[in-house]
């Protein structure tokens, strides 16, 4: 994954700031990126069959969809609560 930074800039952050960046990269890479689990677990045959998928709708998606279909493309959609 490529981060927008250069290797000097990083090198002026203080450790902290440094060991964060690294651990969340670590992290990242350790993160199945199709379901968001972790690769040790999802992609473990003794894991096949033991797998249940759970459906719930997101109404602001649900609404941006429909407006979507209707406006066509390039049209740039966010929603909010009113």
């Amino acid at each position: 994954m490529a981060v927008g930074i250069s290797y000097s800039d990083f090198r002026e952050w203080s450790d902290v700031d440094r060991g964060l960046l690294l651990a969340l990269l670590a992290e990242r890479a350790a993160v199945c990126s199709l379901c968001g689990h972790p690769m040790s677990e999802c992609r473990d045959p003794k894991t096949a069959g033991t797998w249940q998928v759970l459906q719930e709708v997101c109404q602001p998606s649900r609404v941006a969809q429909a407006v979507a279909e209707e406006a066509g493309r390039g049209v740039v959609l966010t929603t909010r609560r009113t």
